[in-house]
C-alpha cells in the first residue's frame, strides 16, 4: 500500500499544479477587486491539497473569542515543516495576514500564493524591509491580525531554533495581543528533506493570548523568555 501512494505521488502533484495554475489566476483576478475573497480561493486550495495528501487539520482555541481576534500577533513557536507554510495559511481567524521572505515566492503554485496573500519582505533591501514593516503595522492598527513564525525558519530536526525578538517588538509597537501558537504532526507528516508527506492528523493549539499593554522596547527580551518557556511547557525542545 505504501508503495502504491509513492507511486501516485508524482501524478498527486502534477495535477495539483495544474489545478492551482487555475486556483491562482482566478485568485489574482478576484484580488484586483477584494483580496479577502482572493485569500479565500487559496484557502480553499490548500484544503484540497491536505485532502488530497490524507492530512487532517484541526485547530484548538483555548479561547473561542481568539477566533475573532483583533490587531493580535499570531506567534507560531515551532516551525519544523514545510507542511507548516501550507497550514497557517487556513487559520479560521478573519483578517490573518503573514511576512513572506522573497525567497518563498519562487515556489511554484504555492509560493505565488503565499506572496499574494501576505507582505513580501527582501530582507536584504532595507528600506523595503522598513516600509513592509510600516504595512504590517498599519494592517494591524486597523483591526487586523498578523501570523509570524518566531524562529524565522524551520527546524532541520524538529527541536527549537534560537527565538527571534521581530514578532514580540512588532505586537508591542502596535498594542496588540501575542497569540501562541503550536504546530503538531507537521514534521512526522514531511520532516526537513523529505518529498513525500504521509498522511496523518495536524493540530493546530491556539494558546491563550498575551497582553503587551504598557509594555515597551525594554520588555522584548523577557517576553521572548515568556514565549520560549510557553513553548517548552507543551513539550516543545
Amino acid at each position: 500500500m505504501k508503495t502504491l501512494r509513492y507511486i501516485l505521488y508524482i501524478p498527486k502533484v502534477l495535477a495539483l499544479w495544474v489545478l492551482g495554475l487555475g486556483y491562482f489566476i482566478v485568485a489574482a483576478l478576484i484580488r484586483i477587486i477584494d483580496p479577502w475573497t482572493a485569500i479565500s480561493v487559496f484557502q480553499h486550495y490548500l484544503r484540497l491539497c491536505m485532502r488530497v495528501f490524507g492530512l487532517k487539520v484541526r485547530f484548538e482555541f483555548k479561547q473561542e473569542g481568539t477566533r475573532n481576534a483583533r490587531n493580535s500577533v499570531f506567534v507560531l513557536l515551532n516551525q519544523s515543516s514545510f507542511l507548516d507554510s501550507m497550514v497557517t495559511p487556513i487559520l479560521p481567524v478573519p483578517r490573518t495576514r503573514g511576512i513572506l521572505n522573497i525567497e518563498m515566492a519562487f515556489y511554484p503554485i504555492i509560493g505565488w500564493f503565499l506572496a499574494m496573500a501576505n507582505f513580501v519582505i527582501i530582507r536584504q533591501w532595507k528600506e523595503q524591509s522598513k516600509r513592509t514593516l510600516n504595512r504590517t503595522g498599519d494592517h494591524l492598527r486597523s483591526g487586523g491580525n498578523m501570523l509570524i513564525s518566531i524562529e524565522g525558519k524551520r527546524s532541520r530536526d524538529g527541536k527549537l531554533n534560537t527565538y527571534k525578538k521581530g514578532p514580540v517588538v512588532m505586537a508591542i509597537k502596535n498594542g496588540s495581543d501575542l497569540v501562541p501558537m503550536i504546530i503538531e504532526g507537521t514534521y512526522r507528516s514531511l520532516p526537513y528533506g523529505s518529498l513525500y508527506p504521509e498522511p496523518g492528523e495536524v493540530i493546530v493549539r491556539i494558546l491563550d493570548p498575551i497582553s503587551t499593554k504598557d509594555l515597551t522596547y525594554a520588555d522584548r527580551d523577557p517576553m521572548v523568555d515568556r514565549l520560549h518557556s510557553i513553548a517548552l511547557e507543551h513539550g516543545l525542545r
